[in-house]
């Protein structure tokens, strides 16, 4: 068994006579102290796991709480359901942008204030984050939640998931380092195209642009990603730790460069009439899928 931060004693699924967990709205973190290890579930599969509000503090959260527990020398981050996650919450956005309109607000304020509180908080602390971080990619990964995928340290897919960052739909612009760290990790002429074009990356795709470490049939994933994971945490956390900061000292200042000016970007994208009107288009569409179903 183990304690819930509910207070609740449930069965541990994973392995290991004992953990502790704390159950969120939009996922669910784990200290599993046998497998030397943290876990990180996001757990809105109705919703495709995206990225709503509440989400991003958790995450940062549920990161920060496992860094500080000395039991955990790496963090596994995973979804459930068919979707890794299908990145951020468009229409949430918009529904806040329309009541602080409507109320009279100032626009601009509560859409820095937002970004920079949810993207570039989370960002920031992907890039200085000292404990390995493994992606088990269980489906479709989107958004956020593909460009963060190249702030982790190691990345393994399902067979099912695809990589996809339509900015230009939307009249966004790159973020989570993207810009620098999709054609540091593709080439230019992959990156862009995901990027500027909005290419979908298949799992195999994404494997042989260096982007995935692994791929494995969609019913194994979990298993397979989880035990690679579990084999990294029983090496010596500080030797873990010191490689990973060789690793990432070089291009750290760079990285914090790249997301303050991808944010900034950002924010006034979002304040842009292209964005407005390619939101709308988007949020439209979608309802009238829905009225046909």
């Amino acid at each position: 068994a183990y304690f819930c931060a509910s207070g609740h004693s449930q069965k541990n699924t994973r392995g290991g006579p004992m953990s502790n967990a704390k159950e969120m709205s939009c996922l669910k973190a784990e200290v599993l102290p046998e497998r030397n290890l943290g876990t990180i579930t996001f757990t809105r599969p109705s919703r495709l796991n995206s990225f709503i509000d509440p989400q991003y503090g958790e995450l940062y959260d549920a990161l920060e709480w496992l860094a500080r527990e000395d039991a955990v020398r790496v963090v596994y981050i995973t979804g459930s359901g068919k979707f890794y996650s299908s990145g951020h919450d468009l229409g949430g956005q918009a529904k806040g942008m329309m009541k602080v309109q409507q109320e009279d607000g100032d626009l601009r304020s509560h859409i820095a204030h937002m970004t920079r509180k949810n993207a570039f908080r989370l960002v920031r602390l992907l890039i200085d984050y000292e404990k390995p971080i493994v992606a088990g990619v269980n489906g479709p990964a989107l958004g956020i939640a593909c460009t963060s995928l190249a702030l982790f340290d190691v990345v393994y897919a399902s067979e099912s998931a695809f990589f996809h960052t339509p900015f230009m739909q939307f009249a966004f612009c790159a973020e989570g380092c993207s810009s620098v760290m999709f054609p540091r990790i593709m080439g230019d002429s992959v990156a862009n195209e995901m990027l500027l074009l909005g290419r979908k990356l298949t799992a195999r795709e994404a494997k042989e642009v260096g982007f995935v470490s692994d791929t494995f049939p969609t019913s194994e994933l979990p298993s397979k990603a989880f035990e690679r994971a579990c084999a990294m945490a029983a090496f010596p956390p500080n030797a873990l730790k010191d490689t990973k900061r060789l690793v990432r000292d070089p291009i750290r200042q760079e990285l914090h460069d790249t997301n303050e000016r991808e944010i900034s970007l950002l924010i006034e994208r979002f304040l842009s009439a292209e964005c407005a009107e390619a939101v709308m288009k988007f949020m439209m569409e979608r309802q009238q899928k829905r009225s046909k179903l």
